[in-house]
């Protein structure tokens, strides 16, 4: 992993570039105000720099967009900072316990997340007990979430699969082993509108028929998400909103 810095139209702009084997092509997206990219390994640092120079003005919008909107950065678990579930906004409200655990409390109806930590904690150990929480509880609802939808398209496609896992990740919404019809899921979808998981899903869902994103695949998909460019070009936008 190598760190460094960009300029974008006179924007110093903090830049992380990752290697990943399995990788096969080049992902650009932000996590607070740095940019991460994520590359297969034979990709060269010059290719980076033409991939950058292609897309800088996108680049340099999401940027402006992150560091105008500061409630959808990386979170310090502060009354009044905004985090993104079930495609909405919503409104952290803290408070101090005698328990002995983070206990986190959803007012879907009123759009409010209520965290109340144990009292005596330090500034680092109660963002990051707090952290370990929401990675607990997205976990769960998401599995919850993922579970039911795959159930409804399976029926829907007839596409089978034989297992799925959700786990903590931001550089992918999901992934398919095709040859063990094996699922994988980030735990963080639970934050994305219902309309842009179902995507996701169908997604993985026909890479068990075809493999590789060609032309036969995209048809597969959108014979079952008509407007699956369109959903696309939104996760890819928005990749920020799993910010935690």
């Amino acid at each position: 992993m190598e760190k460094t810095q960009i300029i974008i139209k006179g924007k110093k702009i903090p830049l992380v570039v990752r290697n990943f084997k399995t990788s096969r092509s080049i992902k650009a997206y932000y996590k607070g105000d740095i940019l991460y990219i994520s590359k297969p390994s034979r990709v060269s640092l010059r290719e980076i720099d033409k991939f950058i120079d292609k897309y800088q003005t996108y680049l340099y919008a999401e940027y402006v967009k992150i560091k105008s909107d500061k409630n959808l950065g990386i979170k310090r678990w502060v009354n009044g900072e905004k985090i993104s579930y079930k495609g909405k906004k919503y409104t952290i409200i803290t408070d101090i316990t005698k328990k002995k655990t983070v206990e986190i409390k959803i007012n879907e109806r009123d759009k409010i997340f209520y965290i109340n930590t144990p009292q005596g904690l330090v500034k680092e150990e109660r963002t990051e007990a707090v952290l370990k929480a929401i990675k607990k509880l997205f976990k769960k609802n998401t599995e919850q979430i993922i579970g039911e939808k795959l159930e409804y398209w399976r029926f829907i496609t007839g596409i089978d699969y034989n297992s799925f896992r959700v786990h903590d990740a931001t550089t992918r919404y999901g992934s398919c082993v095709k040859a063990k019809k094996a699922l994988n899921f980030s735990s963080r979808l639970v934050m994305l509108p219902s309309k842009m998981i179902d995507a996701i899903v169908v997604h993985e869902l026909c890479h068990i028929e075809q493999a590789n994103h060609g032309p036969k695949f995209y048809n597969l998909v959108e014979t079952y998400i008509p407007d699956y460019k369109e959903s696309d070009k939104w996760l890819r936008e928005n990749n920020n909103l799993l910010n935690l």
